[in-house]
C-alpha cells in the first residue's frame, strides 16, 4: 500500500503545479468524509438500552388504581405472562380471605374475568383465520360477468367490513363506559375507611372493575386487528378488480345471458306493474282500516319490487355497454347514461321510507300492547324495509358500474372521446337539474301550482312585450323621419298599439297563472261598480285620454292655453293625464277630463300662424309716419315675425292719450317657431325701444302742472270777509277767531275756488296747461 501511495505521489509530482494542488485538496476532502462517516453511524446508535417491560403485580392489601395502565402497550406474550402472575397473586391473597366476609360471589366473578380474557385470546386466533372475502376469485382475462361476480363478492365483503366498523364504534363506547365505571369504584374505595367492614368488598369491586376494563381493552384490540386485516384484504380486492377491468375481454356468451336476464326482468316488471295497479284500485273498496292498511303495505311492496327490477335492468344495461365497447370490430359506442332513473329511485326510496315510518307509528297506535298482532304487522314492515335496503345496495352497484364503464371507455376509445361523452353527460345532468328546479312549486293560485318555470315564462312574456313596444316605436319614428307619416299620427298609433300590447300581455299572464279568462266579465262588472263610486274621476280621465288620442283635438307639440290659466306646450298625452311644459320650464300634469269638459285654446291646431297686438305710445308732436316706419323696421328684426301678401305687419294709431299718441303694432307670428319659454311682447318691445332710440322718438310718461298762490294775498282777502255763521246749531262764530282756509288740491290737481282765482289759467288733469302766475310744471 505504501509503494502504491509512493508511486501515486510520484506521478502527481510530474503533474503541473496547479493540477497537483487541486488533486491534493480533493484527496483531503475524501479522507475527511471517511473519517466523519463512522462518527455519524455511531451517533445514530442508541445511547442507552430501551426500557424493559416490568409488569406491575397489584398489592391487594393496598390496591393501586393504575397498576394496569401499561397493559395496552404490552405485547401479547407479555400480557399472557403478566396475567398469569396477577392470577397467581390473586389466588394467594384470596385464600386468606375471612369466611365471615361473605365475598364468594365477588370471588367467583373475578375468577370468571380471568377465564374471559383467555377466551378472548382464543377467539382472536380463530378470527385471524376468518376472511372477509371467502371463496372470491379474480380470474385472468375475465368477461364482464366474471367481473360482476367478483365485484358482488367484494361488495358483500364491504358490507361485512361495515358491520365490523360498527362493532368497533360500539367497542370504543364500551371502553369509555368501562373506564368511567372503574373511576367510580376507585372513588368509592377511597371513601371507605380501612377499619370499615365494607372496605374489603370495595377492594374486590375495584379489582373486578380493573379486570373487566382489561377484558374490554382486549376485545377492542381484537376488533382493531380484525379491521386492519380486513382492510388490507379489501384494498387487495379493489386492486384486483381494477386489474380485471384492464384485462376485460369481449364475450358473446355474456351478451346472450344478459339479454335473457333483461327479458326476464322486463316481464317481471310488467307483471308487478299490473298487480300494483290492481292493488291501488282495491285500497278504498273496504271500510275496514286493517284491510286498507294491508293493501297499502302490499302496494309499498310492489313499488319496492318494481324499483328493484328497474335498477337490475340498469345494471344489465351497463354490463352490456361495457361488453359492447370491448368488441374487436364495431362502431364507437356511446356512454350509457340514465341519471333520471337513479334520481327517481332515490326520491322513491326516501318517500317509501317516510311512508314506512308513518305506517309503523299508526300500527303502534292501533295495536298497543298486543304483541301477537304487533309481530304480524312487523313481519310485513320488515319485508318492506329489507326491500328498501336492497334498493339502496342496487343504487350503490349502479354507481360502481358507471365508474367502471367510464374507466373501460377511456381505455378503449381514448381520453378525448371519453371527455366529450362526459361533457355531454354533464350537460344532460345540468339540464335535468334545471328542469327539476324549474318545476319546483313556489305557491298556488286557485289550486294552480306556480313554479319557477311559470315565473320565468311570465318574465319572458313581459320582456317580449316590452321589446315589441320599443321596436314598434322605432319603426314609427323611422317612418316619421322619412316623411311617410305625420308625427302626431305615429304618436297616436304607437299609444294605441302600446295599450293593446299591455292588454294582451295581461291576459296571457292571467292565463298562465291558471285564471279563467271567461270570468273577466265578472271582474269587469265589479270594476263598473267601483267606477260608479270611487273610480269615477280616474275612469273619466281614462275615457278622456282615449277621446284625445282618437279625435286628436290636441297633439304633442301644440301650444295650448287652458281655462285655468295654464299656458305651454304639450309634451305627452297619456291615458290619465297630459304633460304640459310652461314658459318657466315647469311640467304640469293636467287631467285629461279638463281638456274635454273645459275650454282649451289651441294656438297651433290647424294654422300655427297667429296675430298679436303690441301696444306702445309716443310723445305728442312725433310724426306718425316716422313712427310707423320705425315699428315696421323693428318687427322685421324679430325672427318669429311671419309676413306674406295676405298677412302683413301693420301699425295702427288707436287713440290720443293723456300723455301720448297710442299706437298698436299688429304682427303675424309662427307659433311653432316660438319657444314656449319666451314672451312675444318682450321680443317686440325690445326691438321697438332700440329702434325708437336710434331715431330719436320720445316715449312719453305722465306729466302734471302745479300752480302755487301767495299766502299773503289770501289772508288779506279772508280778513275783509264777513264772519261765517254756518254750523249745526246756527250759532255765530267768534269774531276774534278767524278760521284757516282749507287747502285743496291735495291729490295734485288744481281745484282752488273760482272766486280767488283771478289770474289762473285753465286747469286740467294732465298738467299740460299753466297759469299766468308763472307756475312751474311738476313732473
Amino acid at each position: 500500500m505504501g509503494a502504491i501511495g509512493a508511486t501515486f505521489f510520484l506521478h502527481c509530482s510530474q503533474f503541473p503545479r496547479s493540477a497537483a494542488i487541486t488533486l491534493r485538496a480533493f484527496l483531503a476532502c475524501l479522507c475527511l468524509l471517511f473519517l466523519l462517516f463512522p462518527a455519524l453511524a455511531t451517533a445514530q446508535l442508541p445511547t442507552q438500552k430501551p426500557k424493559e417491560f416490568t409488569p406491575v403485580i397489584p398489592d391487594f392489601n393496598q390496591l393501586a388504581a393504575d397498576w394496569w395502565t401499561q397493559w395496552p402497550e404490552a405485547t401479547h406474550e407479555q400480557r399472557t405472562a403478566w396475567l398469569e402472575e396477577v392470577e397467581k397473586a390473586w389466588q394467594d391473597w384470596r385464600s386468606n380471605l375471612p369466611e365471615e366476609a361473605q365475598l364468594a360471589e365477588e370471588v367467583k366473578l373475578i375468577d370468571g374475568r380471568f377465564n374471559s380474557i383467555r377466551k378472548i385470546w382464543e377467539k382472536r386466533d380463530e378470527l385471524k383465520k376468518v376472511s372477509v372475502l371467502p371463496d372470491v376469485t379474480f380470474p385472468k382475462n375475465p368477461t364482464v360477468l366474471q367481473w360482476a361476480d367478483s365485484d358482488a363478492a367484494v361488495t358483500r365483503g364491504r358490507q361485512r367490513f361495515a358491520g365490523m366498523r360498527l362493532e368497533k364504534s360500539q367497542m370504543d363506547e364500551a371502553v369509555s363506559l368501562s373506564l368511567t365505571h372503574l373511576r367510580d369504584t376507585v372513588g368509592k374505595l377511597r371513601d371507605k375507611n380501612r377499619a370499615d367492614a365494607k372496605h374489603l368488598k370495595a377492594t374486590l369491586d375495584v379489582f373486578l372493575a380493573q379486570l373487566s376494563h382489561l377484558q374490554v381493552l382486549e376485545e377492542q384490540s381484537m376488533v382493531n386487528e380484525q379491521i386492519a386485516a380486513w382492510d388490507e384484504e379489501l384494498k387487495y380486492a379493489d386492486a384486483e378488480l381494477t386489474r380485471m377491468l384492464k384485462e376485460l375481454q369481449y364475450s358473446e356468451e355474456a351478451v346472450q345471458k344478459l339479454g335473457e336476464a333483461r327479458t326476464k326482468e322486463k316481464s317481471s316488471l310488467e307483471e308487478l306493474t299490473r298487480e300494483r295497479n290492481d292493488s291501488r284500485n282495491l285500497i278504498f273498496e273496504s271500510s275496514d282500516a286493517a284491510v286498507t292498511m294491508e293493501q297499502q303495505i302490499r302496494l309499498m311492496n310492489y313499488s319496492v319490487e318494481a324499483m328493484e327490477n328497474r335498477l337490475q335492468l340498469r345494471k344489465q344495461e351497463l354490463l352490456l355497454a361495457i361488453n359492447n365497447v370491448l368488441a374487436p370490430a364495431g362502431d364507437k359506442q356511446k356512454l350509457s347514461v340514465d341519471k333520471d332513473l337513479v334520481s327517481n329511485a332515490e326520491t322513491v326510496h326516501e318517500n317509501l321510507n317516510r311512508q314506512l315510518n308513518v305506517r309503523q307509528r299508526q300500527i303502534v297506535a292501533w295495536v298497543g300492547e298486543d304483541s301477537k298482532a304487533m309481530r304480524k304487522w312487523w313481519r310485513q314492515f320488515e319485508k318492506v324495509d329489507s326491500g328498501l335496503g336492497r334498493v339502496r345496495d342496487l343504487l350503490d352497484d349502479i354507481q360502481r358500474y358507471e365508474n367502471a364503464q367510464l374507466f373501460v371507455y377511456q381505455r378503449q376509445q381514448g381520453w378525448w372521446q371519453t371527455m366529450g361523452d362526459r361533457l355531454l353527460l354533464q350537460f344532460r345532468n345540468l339540464r335535468t337539474s334545471w328542469r327539476n328546479l324549474a318545476n319546483y312549486e313556489l305557491f298556488a293560485i286557485s289550486e294552480q301550482p306556480i313554479t319557477l318555470k311559470d315565473i320565468a315564462q311570465m318574465v319572458l312574456v313581459i320582456i317580449v312585450a316590452w321589446a315589441c313596444s320599443r321596436l314598434l316605436n322605432w319603426i314609427l319614428r323611422r317612418m316619421v323621419r322619412k316623411n311617410r307619416t305625420s308625427e302626431q299620427g305615429a304618436y297616436t298609433l304607437w299609444r294605441i298599439l302600446n295599450y293593446c300590447i299591455v292588454l294582451i300581455t295581461f291576459v296571457i299572464i292571467l292565463t298562465m297563472v291558471g285564471l279563467d279568462t271567461s270570468k273577466l266579465t265578472l271582474i269587469a262588472g265589479a270594476l263598473s261598480v267601483g267606477i260608479g263610486f270611487g273610480m269615477q274621476a280616474i275612469f273619466s280621465n281614462f275615457i278622456s285620454g282615449i277621446i284625445l288620442l282618437f279625435e286628436q283635438p290636441l297633439r304633442v307639440g301644440d301650444l295650448v292655453e287652458l281655462e285655468s290659466g295654464v299656458f305651454g306646450r304639450i309634451r305627452d298625452i297619456n291615458v290619465r293625464s297630459t304633460r304640459i311644459t310652461t314658459r318657466d320650464n315647469v311640467d304640469i300634469l293636467v287631467p285629461n277630463s279638463e281638456f274635454v269638459t273645459g275650454r282649451v285654446t289651441n294656438h297651433t291646431l290647424e294654422d300655427p300662424v297667429r296675430r298679436i297686438h303690441v301696444i306702445f305710445g309716443v310723445a305728442y308732436g312725433t310724426d306718425p309716419e316716422v313712427v310707423r316706419e320705425a315699428a315696421m323696421e323693428a318687427a322685421e328684426r324679430v325672427p318669429v315675425t311671419y309676413s306674406n301678401w295676405q298677412r302683413k305687419t301693420e301699425v295702427w294709431l288707436t287713440g290720443f292719450g293723456d300723455s301720448s299718441l297710442d299706437f298698436k303694432l299688429v304682427v303675424w307670428v309662427n307659433s311653432n317657431a316660438v319657444s314656449s319659454l319666451g314672451d312675444l311682447n318682450a321680443l317686440y318691445n325690445i326691438e321697438l325701444l332700440r329702434e325708437f332710440t336710434q331715431r330719436g322718438i320720445e316715449i312719453p310718461f305722465p306729466q302734471r302742472d302745479l300752480h302755487v298762490r301767495s299766502w299773503g294775498d289770501t289772508e288779506a282777502a279772508l280778513g275783509n270777509a264777513p264772519a261765517d255763521t254756518s254750523g249745526d246749531g246756527g250759532a255765530p262764530q267768534d269774531s276774534t277767531h278767524q278760521p284757516q282756509a282749507e287747502r285743496r288740491g291735495s291729490a295734485g290737481i288744481e281745484d282752488w275756488s273760482s272766486e280767488g282765482d283771478t289770474d289762473g289759467g285753465d286747469s286740467g288733469g294732465d298738467g299740460t296747461a299753466g297759469g299766468d302766475d308763472g307756475g312751474s310744471p311738476g313732473h
